[in-house]
């Protein structure tokens, strides 16, 4: 029985990045595009014109940045919202506080 201690990598499969990315349109997350159309949406039914559209390309860089980082920081976010609980002293410490 020979025990080979070599140095060689193994051999891996590699994982397709596609497959693990979210859907995606021009270079952002949906979700983030959908966050344009609605801000974009909400703009033009409160102000009643159409200059209200010149707001979309600002908001498109915005989260064009904020995403080019981690694909998923959105979704991240969410999650955090979602389960992060409010606690009762965070009127008076300005954040959740868990400790007295």
């Amino acid at each position: 029985m020979v025990l080979d201690l070599s140095d060689e990598k193994p051999q891996l499969t590699p994982l397709v990045i596609g497959l693990t990315r979210p859907p995606m349109m021009w270079g952002i997350p949906l979700n983030a595009f959908y966050i344009i159309v609605g801000v974009t949406l909400i703009a033009f039914l409160v102000s009643s014109s159409f200059w209200s559209v010149l707001i979309a390309p600002l908001i498109y860089l915005a989260l064009f940045a904020f995403c080019s980082r981690d694909i998923r920081i959105l979704d991240l976010a969410q999650v955090v919202g979602r389960r992060t609980p409010r606690t009762p002293n965070r009127l008076f410490w300005r954040t959740n506080s868990y400790g007295p």
